[in-house]
């Protein structure tokens, strides 16, 4: 069964930019008390990924994060 997960982002000169997003006008019956200005999270994704050496396997750098990329509703 998946797990509720809530997202709520800040820009520096915007402020709160998810403020109100998940009100029980603009989701209905999905709301949820206490999430008001978050989103809900329909898919998340994100990949680590660690250089190796091709003959024996073992890292051979540093480790390097991608972007981490989420999907949300439009409402």
């Amino acid at each position: 069964m998946p797990t509720p997960c809530y997202i709520s982002i800040n820009g520096k000169t915007q402020g709160n930019i998810t403020a109100g997003a998940f009100t029980a006008e603009s989701v209905g019956n999905i709301f949820v008390q206490g999430h008001e200005d978050e989103m809900l999270v329909q898919e998340f994704d994100h990949i680590v990924t660690v250089p190796t050496d091709p003959q024996s396997g073992q890292p051979s750098g540093q480790r390097a994060h991608k972007p981490f990329r989420f999907t949300v509703a439009l409402n």
